[in-house]
């Protein structure tokens, strides 16, 4: 399993789009599993979970990794998945805007289990949203080209704070009120 795959090809990305892939795919982040064993957490028919699963393998989101009786078993291809339309039209699809609010909701939920008051959920999901719309739309060049690297995680996390630096003078208006929905100061 890699540790870090950069997604840019947008036939690839629209697949994401689809909540049952999606499920799969984070589901697949804690172990290997079989379709059946999907299928009953996700509480859909096996041949839906077959369906998207061979969808999901042939964009190269997840593998086969054994056998556990007469069933396949399937694992996430990589452990984190940077997600990075090439065009800025891409930017905007349904598919991205779905992708950017489930992590924005994310984000919201992360910060009030840290114990942060966050009193208005929504603008803190929309500044969010518009904060990852702005970084993917600034950052999509140098994306381009680490697309075939191979990076381990602490490179990963690294490369995300640069990203956010390089584009930091553009990305004030964002922080600045993520800064007072959070109740920090300055």
């Amino acid at each position: 399993m890699k540790e870090v795959l950069i997604i840019t090809d947008p036939e690839k990305i629209k697949l994401l789009g689809d909540r049952t892939r999606l499920d799969i795919v984070n589901l697949l982040r804690e172990r290997a599993m079989s379709v059946s064993e999907i299928s009953v957490v996700l509480k859909k028919n096996p041949s839906t979970i077959y369906r998207h699963i061979n969808l999901l393998e042939k964009a190269g989101f997840v593998e086969k990794v054994g056998r556990d009786g007469n069933e396949t078993l399937y694992r996430r291809s990589a452990r984190i998945f940077l997600i990075t339309p090439y065009q800025d039209r891409d930017v905007t699809t349904p598919t991205m805007r779905a992708l950017r609010q489930q992590e924005a909701e994310t984000m919201y939920k992360l910060f009030k289990d840290a114990g942060f008051n966050i009193e208005d959920k929504k603008a803190f999901i929309e500044t969010i949203e518009k904060f990852l719309t702005t970084v993917e739309r600034l950052s999509r060049d140098l994306i381009k080209r680490l697309a075939g690297l191979n990076l381990n995680p602490i490179e990963f996390i690294h490369l995300m704070n640069l990203l956010v630096l390089i584009n930091s003078p553009k990305l004030q208006e964002e922080a600045k009120k993520l800064r007072e929905l959070l109740g920090l100061k300055d």
